[in-house]
Parts: structure tokens; C-alpha cells; sequence
């Protein structure tokens, strides 16, 4: 590689990323979207996660969604939609966690959101 004086090799970066949004668009669910983020971002480690709104996914990235169909003290129902570029949404399979002596906990909707990710066919 030939560079001429006082410049340095540019990186250029081949990950056109991926693209998350957490509907519905409430304080609650937007307090779990962060732990979705890092759910996918440990599972493909290559890849840049980005938080956007549900309309502003690009057209260019993989985009992923997660519907909260209910969230209480004690449970959450949920799904993941994505996209990649150029095709049409695919939904996964509904899950649900609800625990019956405490309130969910961070790590709880963490391990839920492991699992909702583990059986989708985006994360392989």
C-alpha cells in the first residue's frame, strides 16, 4: 500500500449497521430498548446497533424492531420485526415472561430479550 507523506491508511468501515426501534414509543418501552440494544449488539459483535425512531430506519441498513405488546410490574409480551435492505418486514415469534413473587428486574427482560433475539432468524 502506497501513502504519500504524512498521511495514514483510512479505515473504511464495511458494516453498513444495523438500525433498532421499540415501539411503542413510551418512557417504559424506550427504558427496555437500551437492553435490546446490547442484546444484539454481544450476538453480532461486528456490527453497530443505532437506536432510531420506527420511521427513520434507512433504506441501506438491516433494521430491527421490537413491539412490547404488554409490559406490566410482572411481565412482558413481545416481538421483533426486521427488514434488510431492499425487502419486506418478517415478524418472529410472540414470547411472554411473567413472574409471579416479584417485580421484573433489568437482568429478567434481559434474559427474555436473549431468548426473543436466540429464535429469530435474524440472529443467525
Amino acid at each position: 500500500m502506497m501513502m504519500g507523506a504524512g498521511l495514514a491508511p483510512v479505515q473504511v468501515s464495511a458494516d453498513p449497521g444495523l438500525s433498532l426501534s421499540c415501539l411503542p414509543q413510551t418512557a417504559e418501552v424506550a427504558d427496555l430498548c437500551g437492553l435490546m440494544r446490547e442484546v444484539i449488539a454481544t450476538g453480532l459483535p461486528d456490527r453497530r446497533v443505532q437506536l432510531v425512531g420506527p420511521e427513520t430506519a434507512p433504506e441501506t441498513t438491516t433494521a430491527i424492531r421490537l413491539h412490547v405488546e404488554r409490559l406490566r410490574k410482572d411481565g412482558i409480551v413481545a416481538h421483533l420485526e426486521w427488514r434488510h435492505p431492499g425487502e419486506d418486514w418478517q415478524t418472529g415469534e410472540t414470547q411472554a415472561l411473567s413472574v409471579m413473587d416479584r417485580d421484573l428486574n433489568a437482568g429478567m427482560v434481559s434474559r427474555f430479550f436473549q431468548s426473543l433475539w436466540d429464535a429469530s432468524p435474524i440472529a443467525r
